[in-house]
């Protein structure tokens, strides 16, 4: 009770706004979506009461309480909202706090198109979204994807020289950015309005993004449409590029279909935090998804051991089980993928590294364009060796996450006394 008698009762930033947030299927508890600025965060019903009382600004723990009420209809202790907004408060909200600057997962980053630039872009390309027209035009990708694709894969992997490695590096990153304007102009479809685009350099590899943020207003069905907005715009791009790859044969062409269709499947992948991961996230009603498949795994383990009961598994656990098993296939694919790439380029790369330096030594110095094919042939032959040993690098990392995460459930689960004691 002392504790509660003086500790000073949170004051809040002015701003906060709070909607309902669609509830998924399956889900029973209400929950809504709290915004500062271009911060979002889902909140519990009694969370979204405490922040409308102290948002009245109650100079006293009685005051709390009764704001507390009127928002929710029950009465709670102030002792217990104190704690509350200890626990479950998001520190940004408190008026003495800083609004961290958003970071970017990049060494380096520009943006290319800021907010107004993009805005007029994207209020050109709506029309794109029409349902009929984007049936129509999903239909005719299919069609063409369907024909294209063997002759793509086929010459997926044939010998690229360096002259077409730089044709596909530039025209694989325009993909990029029209991929990312996929995604803002869905936001701007619908009424939903969205920041800039921009690159940059994530580890050695040049990557765009788009500043969406702004979709956690949207229903999660409108969501899911920003989710594959970006898809979908490179999906427009592949039928100039299957039709023109169908008629001419152009095997540059046939290799940007393998290219660009890799690239959509991989950010099609809900593993890593790419557009599939947030595209079940937001169809599924489940976040922090890789958070609940550690809270699951450790609930396994604590049941495995007799420290917990079994629960009857509902629509989210099913949903939440697929994903940890999907998640599993796919972190074993990952890992036997990059184990045979490895043992294959521990026999081939040194060979044609050395071939290509040794070709790019013998060329005069003064034959500019000469030297420049050479040194491209070389880095040709290194960027692939590199790609690899960097997702290694990742995929060992996050083993090393995994393995820690199962041995913290194991020991948590051995601290929780046994089933018996607990009934």
């Amino acid at each position: 009770m002392t504790h509660a008698a003086t500790s000073p009762i949170p004051v809040l930033k002015p701003g906060i706004t709070i909607t309902p947030y669609e509830q998924a299927a399956g889900e029973t508890a209400p929950r809504f979506l709290l915004a500062l600025g271009a911060s979002y965060f889902l909140v519990s019903l009694n969370t979204r009461a405490l922040v409308m009382a102290l948002l009245h600004n109650p100079p006293t723990l009685v005051q709390l309480e009764e704001e507390f009420k009127a928002a929710s209809g029950t009465h709670l202790p102030a002792a217990h909202l104190l704690k509350l907004a200890q626990q479950h408060l998001p520190s940004v909200l408190l008026r003495d706090t800083l609004i961290p600057p958003r970071e970017l997962p990049f060494i380096l980053s520009l943006t290319l198109l800021g907010p107004q630039l993009a805005a007029r872009v994207t209020a050109h390309l709506t029309w794109l979204f029409k349902p009929y027209l984007a049936a129509i035009l999903i239909a005719t990708f299919i069609l063409l994807h369907i024909v294209s694709l063997p002759a793509a894969m086929h010459l997926a992997h044939a010998d690229w020289t360096a002259k077409e490695s730089i044709a596909l590096a530039v025209l694989f990153l325009l993909s990029g950015l029209i991929h990312e304007l996929g995604h803002t102009t869905a936001c701007r479809y619908f009424a939903c309005p969205h920041g800039g685009i921009g690159v940059g350099l994530y580890y050695i590899f040049p990557a765009w993004y788009a500043d969406v943020t702004n979709a956690w207003q949207l229903p999660r069905r409108q969501r899911a449409v920003v989710d594959l907005g970006g898809v979908y715009f490179q999906s427009i791009m592949l039928i100039a590029i299957d039709a023109y790859a169908l008629a001419s044969g152009n095997p540059l062409a046939l290799k940007l279909v393998w290219l660009i269709t890799f690239a959509m499947l991989f950010t099609l992948n809900p593993v890593f935090k790419f557009d599939g991961y947030w595209l079940l996230s937001d169809l599924s009603g489940l976040h922090n998804l890789h958070k609940k498949v550690s809270d699951a795994t450790a609930a396994l383990v604590a049941t495995a051991m007799g420290r917990r009961s079994v629960s009857a598994p509902g629509v989210r656990s099913s949903i939440l089980t697929a994903y940890s098993v999907l998640s599993l296939c796919y972190f074993v694919y990952f890992g036997l993928f990059l184990a045979r790439e490895l043992v294959a380029l521990s026999t081939t790369m040194v060979p044609a590294v050395s071939a290509r330096w040794q070709l790019l030594a013998a060329i005069d110095l003064t034959q500019g364009w000469e030297v420049t094919l050479a040194a491209g042939r070389l880095v040709a032959a290194l960027a692939w060796p590199l790609m690899i040993a960097l997702a290694t690098v990742f995929f060992l990392n996050r083993l090393r996450r995994a393995v820690v995460g199962i041995i913290a459930s194991i020991r948590d689960a051995r601290m929780l006394p046994p089933l018996s004691k607990l009934v």
